[in-house]
This record gives structure tokens, sequence and C-alpha cells, in this order.
């Protein structure tokens, strides 16, 4: 290989090397802009989360109504290691409707149908109040409005479902439609980008 060819070659190796630097040094900028572009739900502040608060409270859904999608970025999430799986969920069940010929509430508390109701085991037809549910979001439907979240407040529920912000559907707005209209300040900047769930949160999630 001739002195020139060499030169060439290193010349090119090089220019190589600096390219993939800089694509590397991009794509991590990039990621750390996402990351603190993206929104978290602090428990502590949403209304629709945070146990004890005194008195009745009227169901927030600033979460549902002003995203600048069509269907809200924050979905409910159920941490099955916090719920009872009871036979009547308050947060499945609308409890003031009419109890039907099985003993259950004849209505359903979701507007959207989002919450899946599965039995654990095998059920007991001759005893339905004994029987034990899982109970499943489906991401596809639920918008965020928050009603299951507010019932599942103790005393009627044990606070098990909560709200969250999808990374993988959010646009990662600077200026968060939600985030301004919140009366709680409840949407804060996280420095965190957890990995999105799919779209059937099961139990093992």
């Amino acid at each position: 290989m001739s002195d020139s060819t060499r030169r060439e070659f290193f010349e090119r190796a090089g220019q190589a090397v600096c390219l993939t630097t800089l694509v590397g040094a991009a794509g991590l900028v990039v990621r750390r802009s996402w990351a603190l572009d993206a929104w978290a739900i602090d428990p502590n502040r949403c209304v629709n989360i945070r146990l004890g608060v005194n008195g009745p409270q009227s169901v927030c859904q600033k979460c549902a109504e002003t995203c600048v999608l069509s269907l809200s970025a924050v979905r409910a999430v159920n941490d099955h290691s916090q719920c009872g799986r009871c036979c009547i969920c308050p947060a499945y069940f609308d409890v003031q409707s009419t109890v039907g010929p099985d003993g259950l509430p004849s209505k359903k508390l979701c507007p959207r149908d989002a919450i899946v109701r599965q039995p654990i085991g095998e059920v007991d037809p001759y005893d339905p109040l004994n029987n034990y549910y899982e109970y499943l979001i489906d991401e596809e439907k639920c918008n965020g409005c928050g009603r299951c979240v507010m019932e599942c407040k103790d005393p009627a529920g044990l606070g098990s479902i909560r709200l969250e912000v999808r990374y993988d559907l959010c646009l990662r707005c600077n200026r968060c439609s939600i985030a301004e209209e919140c009366p709680e300040t409840a949407l804060q900047r996280c420095g965190a980008d957890p990995q999105p769930r799919s779209p059937l949160v099961s139990a093992h999630a």
C-alpha cells in the first residue's frame, strides 16, 4: 500500500469515527431533552388520586378533556398488589345503581367501559359475592377521566387505581395543556422516561 493510499485510508477511517461520535452525541442530547420534556402526575397533588381529602369532592376531568390529543395520553393504572380483588368493586360497578338478580349492581361506573373484570379461579354460581376478580385497564378505551380513581379511594376502595401519563402516547408538548388547566398543578416535568405498558395492563405487568 502506497503512502498516499495509506493516508487516504486513515483519513476516511478518522472521518467515520468522528461521524459516529457526533451521531451518538446527538442521540444522547435528544434522549436527555425528551426526558426533560416528560410529564408526570404528582399523586399528592392530584384531586382524583390523593387520599385523605375531607368531605365529598367531585371528579376532576381535566386530564381527559384538555389534552391536545383526541384521546388523552393520561390513563388509569391499577396497582394489583394493592387491589382487594373484590366481587363488588366500586371502581368497576356503579354501586348506586339498582341491584340485579345476581345481587350485583346493574350498571358499570366507567363511561367508556375501559375496565375488564376477570374471575380468579372457579366462579361459585351459588355464592356470587364470595368470588374474587382481577380488574384490568384497557388503555385503548381509557381516557383518564378519573372516575374509577376517585371511587377506588378509602373507605369504599383501597386506592389501588391511579392516573399516569403514557409516554408512548404523549406528544411531550413544551407547554402541556393539561398542566396549564390542572387546578392543583399536579402535572410536573420529570427526569425519568419509564417504559410504556401494553394496551391491556395485566396483574403481572
